[in-house]
């Protein structure tokens, strides 16, 4: 027990750690979580925020050729409006040409290999593009394009390149640690922006997590061994971007976690090892007081057993002993009807004597079997035609409660034998024994002729029921309905 008692300890230490790292990593996975809902929602604001002026830089050559002139500067100034500080917007015409920039003195460039110019050449709606170098400003960003059409025609493509240390600004806020990222990634698994700056953009569509936690979930987590863009282990969120094919990530380093974990570690270790220390010192103690303790138990249990012993034997004699006394009676010179009286009543108490001591419970009897065992032994003794259709629910009663009314059944079933079933006519007996609250009731029912009432009231068998009902505390009716039935109510002890 001492030794049980030592690996309890450790398994609940080793269980307390294991809960410890649990939280910790729970609580790093819900931040990484919400930090990655923090991305996504600045990103929609972003993206929402260049489509709509894309959209408005459109109307404003809905009529011009796409060139530049002051007037059409000023205007595209106004269609943009207060972008953020870094935004880059650029106008090119249908061969890819820059023609509008607001940034002062831009070299004249061509965009037409660009993927997103192509993009948004074919097709009519907003295009993002994966990470790129910025030709005019040499930056590392992302771009949203937008056709211009006039008529139907494509005329060019506006642009606004969001630059890619924006999420620095996001990084550094939410605190995540040194070694944490952000990145925003589109749903084909181009990597869209990241910070830390990363020099050159990657398609993640072929690793693990991109098919697995990424693919078709609006939120969650996963757990990154070795991230595909620099090899280290984080904890990553992930959320979605909502009205566009992107997903915000903000991953956890590892390291960060298990700091938190062994700060807590080390906070519960302080008061938790003077109390290990403690509880295997009193482990020994309780081992030396359980070794004393069990050795009462058997003691106690001998005598137990010892006893039970004793009460089986005692009712086992009791049961030879009516044995006997109902052998003696068999052997009187009185009539034959009052022997046989005589021994149903002995066997109904032989029949409690033995369900005591063949089940062990000696403050209680089952009542079914005991019933069955003493309408078994009427049926015997009268062997007439009749069926017997008992049903008795699994009750116990007390033990003072089983003899008297043994002896109830006793009388009415040898009554029924005698009068319901004595021109020997094909006889049906029910007796039913239904638990009702704390109470018990016990009807038998015969298809007899009936019965006499004002005989009935003056037998012997009619004062005996009286008396035993009396003494169970309880009540009985007497009456006849296509037969006789009779029917008592005792409160269970």
């Amino acid at each position: 027990m001492g030794l049980l008692f030592v690996v309890a300890v450790l398994g609940i230490t080793a269980l307390m750690i294991w809960q410890n790292y649990r939280s910790a990593a729970a609580a790093s996975e819900a931040r990484a979580v919400s930090s990655a809902h923090v991305v996504a929602a600045n990103m929609e604001w972003m993206i929402e925020a260049s489509d709509q002026a894309l959209r408005r830089i459109d109307t404003v050559f809905e009529d011009k050729p796409i060139q530049s002139s002051l007037d059409t500067i000023a205007d595209i100034a106004q269609a943009v409006g207060n972008l953020p500080s870094g935004f880059q917007y650029s106008v090119y015409d249908e061969k890819g040409q820059l023609r509008l920039s607001n940034i002062a003195n831009a070299p004249v460039i061509n965009v037409s290999d660009r993927p997103y110019f192509q993009e948004a050449r074919n097709e009519d709606r907003t295009v993002i593009s994966p990470q790129l170098r910025e030709r005019v400003s040499k930056e590392e960003v992302f771009v949203i394009a937008r056709r211009i059409s006039q008529a139907g025609t494509f005329h060019g493509v506006a642009t606004i390149a969001i630059p890619v240390r924006t999420l620095g600004d996001f990084w550094s806020s939410m605190g995540l640690g040194k070694a944490s990222a952000v990145g925003l990634i589109r749903d084909d698994g181009w990597l869209v922006a990241r910070y830390p700056l990363m020099p050159a953009t990657i398609n993640l569509s072929s690793t693990e997590m991109f098919r697995a936690p990424l693919k078709g979930q609006q939120s969650g987590f996963y757990h990154s061994e070795a991230s595909p863009v620099d090899g280290k282990n984080r904890v990553v969120g992930f959320w979605r971007v909502n009205k566009w094919p992107l997903v915000a990530v903000a991953g956890v380093a590892r390291g960060e976690m298990l700091d938190l974990f062994w700060a807590t570690f080390r906070s519960e270790a302080l008061f938790g090892l003077p109390m290990i220390l403690l509880l295997l010192l009193e482990g020994v103690l309780i081992a030396a007081l359980l070794r004393a303790f069990v050795g009462r138990n058997q003691d106690l249990e001998r005598a137990l057993e010892r006893n039970n012993f004793l009460f089986r034997e005692i009712h086992h004699r009791v049961k030879n002993n009516l044995q006997a006394v109902s052998a003696l009676v068999r052997l009187q010179p009185i009539p034959e009807q009052a022997r046989k009286e005589m021994v149903h009543r002995i066997s109904a108490m032989i029949a409690v004597h033995e369900q005591i001591y063949q089940s062990d419970q000696f403050d209680r009897v089952e009542a079914a079997p005991y019933l069955s065992r003493v309408i078994s032994e009427i049926a015997k003794a009268y062997n007439r035609d009749v069926d017997i259709v008992a049903n008795l629910d699994g009750l116990f009663v007390d033990r003072d409660q089983a003899l008297p009314i043994g002896l109830v059944v006793n009388e009415v079933v040898s009554n029924a034998f005698k009068y319901a079933f004595s021109d020997g006519r094909k006889g049906r007996l029910d007796v039913d024994l239904v638990r009702e609250g704390d109470q018990a009731r016990l009807t038998i029912r015969d298809n007899g002729p009936g019965f006499d009432a004002a005989s009935a009231s003056k037998g012997m068998g009619s004062k005996l029921i009286a008396g035993f009902v009396a003494q169970l505390g309880g009540k009985y009716t007497l009456g006849g309905d296509q037969g006789t039935v009779f029917s008592m109510t005792i409160p269970l002890h």
